[in-house]
């Protein structure tokens, strides 16, 4: 893949909750980016605990003292 096909974007559309919307609008204001960005940060988290229980490992939230808080687990 070359350099051009990388920085182009396709359309999609999807329907929605109100709620889900709602959700990726927020989050989106969190981040300071828009709704393609939620989406793609989204699917990078993904990609890495996908490819983390592929192989045989876990995805864990941590508090500042590396205390285990929560396992994420159901991916």
């Amino acid at each position: 893949m070359n350099l051009q096909n990388q920085n182009q974007r396709l359309q999609i559309n999807l329907n929605l909750s109100q709620e889900l919307y709602k959700t990726i609008d927020n989050l989106s204001q969190q981040i300071q980016g828009d709704h393609a960005d939620v989406f793609l940060k989204a699917l990078a988290l993904l990609e890495i605990a996908v490819e983390a229980k592929q192989q045989g490992k876990h995805l864990w939230i941590v508090d500042d003292h590396e205390n285990l808080e929560t396992e994420i687990s159901g991916i």
